[in-house]
């Protein structure tokens, strides 16, 4: 049997984003050991209250069969952990994925510079034109543009990089035979044409909201270098830059108008570290010497005048910002009723009243509600997982931001594995 099945079986079995593949694979060599082990050895690996257990323990392979054939017939690529040409810098990381699904060409990733380009869907003219500026110059300087080629800044990363002849890397956050948006089926053809879209989602899988974070820490990690340009409070792309800063990487941030929500992560990613940027000379500066031969900063003064919009309209981005006129009409205020504005009063009080010295110095940090909040539900004495801290009232970014906070407020430590712990003094 072709071992890819084995590759593809395991894909199906571990889920994405966990640490349960890089423990097999660190005591298994191989996935066909993976399948052929006992049951009691799988759980002595991963531990016996693992949820990707039971899926481990199915040896059923005619779904990886199907996916195979599907794959084969459809010419769709598939790269393996073990293969290599992997890109190294994704076997580095806690969570790695055990293969990647890929159409397009497949770029040296090892031997090459790859930058993300990230920001909010709601963008404005300011982030338009800076996003596909600053695509457009990294690719004339030589550097591949990641991101996810989501509608809004992504879209338009994309569309610069393109628009200068540039490699991209586009992750999808569903199977590679969906293409998401749907907008965007003429730029996922033009990225294929000399670079690629990946996923480690297997054909078929939906884009369904939670598979989106785990989507971001490909980007960050595939990346030497994190750009944000746009971003609300509850922007996917602070949980891009929080992967970017556990995995080391350089994290840049385009300054915007206090006054503008579009701006809220930049300013926040800038206050608590990240680089601030105005141009791509900014990036390209500080990639030159470690990306000598790759990152030619002379190309930057080479670059002609070109039409911005003309290529959104080539290549169909869906990139609508406020400032064209369009707005959606305004939500209407729910007005909370007596008995819940009661509930919320005794809350509060009940929190006060529990509130630790740790607690204390977080508000003297001046810390938001939310940011409190998600610290308080980090048990004092042992570690949790970053999930576990995601719910209906706190989503997940905004759970990323509240870490990013405690974590530069030196409150908590984030642990590999996508774990976190408080620090005690």
């Amino acid at each position: 049997m072709d071992e890819l099945v084995y590759w593809i079986w395991l894909s199906l079995a571990v889920t994405p984003g966990s640490v349960t593949f890089s423990k097999l694979i660190g005591e298994l060599d191989t996935p066909e050991a993976i399948y052929n082990a006992e049951d009691d050895e799988l759980s002595h690996i991963i531990g016996s209250r693992s949820s990707d257990l039971s899926a481990l323990k199915e040896k059923d392979l005619e779904r990886a069969r199907e996916i195979y054939d599907l794959c084969k017939r459809k010419s769709i690529g598939i790269i393996t952990y073990c293969d290599p040409q992997f890109p190294k810098a994704l076997t580095e990381i806690p969570t790695p994925p055990v293969l990647l699904y890929y159409r397009g060409i497949l770029p040296d990733f090892n031997s090459s510079c790859t930058v993300a380009m990230v920001g909010t869907r709601r963008l404005t003219d300011y982030g338009r034109r800076n996003a596909f500026a600053i695509g457009y110059d990294l690719a004339c300087a030589g550097a591949i543009v990641a991101s996810g080629m989501a509608i809004g800044i992504d879209g338009v990363s994309h569309a610069g990089s393109l628009a200068a002849g540039g490699v991209n890397v586009a992750f999808l956050g569903s199977g590679i035979d969906i293409c998401y948006p749907e907008q965007h089926k003429r730029l996922a053809r033009e990225i294929v044409k000399s670079g690629c879209v990946m996923t480690e989602y297997a054909p078929g899988t939906r884009p369904e909201r939670y598979n989106f974070p785990k989507r971001n820490r490909l980007i960050a990690a595939i990346s030497c270098a994190t750009v944000v340009i746009e971003g609300r409070e509850n922007s996917g792309s602070i949980i891009t830059a929080r992967y970017a800063k556990e995995f080391g990487k350089r994290l840049y941030a385009l300054p915007g108008n206090v006054d503008n929500k579009t701006s809220e992560v930049t300013n926040l990613l800038i206050k608590t570290g990240a680089q601030l940027i105005t141009a791509a000379d900014d990036i390209v500066s500080d990639l030159e010497f470690i990306y000598t031969g790759i990152i030619n900063p002379f190309n930057l003064k080479k670059r002609p005048e070109v039409d911005m919009n003309e290529i959104f309209s080539e290549l169909q981005i869906s990139c609508v910002s406020a400032g064209d006129g369009i707005f959606s009409p305004p939500r209407r205020k729910r007005v909370k009723k007596a008995a819940e504005l009661t509930e919320e009063v005794v809350t509060l009080e009940e929190a006060a009243r529990r509130t630790s010295d740790a607690e204390l110095s977080l508000k003297d940090m001046n810390f938001d509600e939310a940011t409190i909040r998600i610290y308080k539900k980090i048990p004092a004495d042992a570690d949790c997982t970053v999930d576990s801290l995601s719910d209906d009232t706190d989503k997940m970014p905004i759970v990323m931001k509240a870490l990013l906070k405690l974590e530069m407020g030196r409150f908590i430590t984030m642990l590999p594995g996508e774990k976190v712990k408080r620090n005690i003094n």
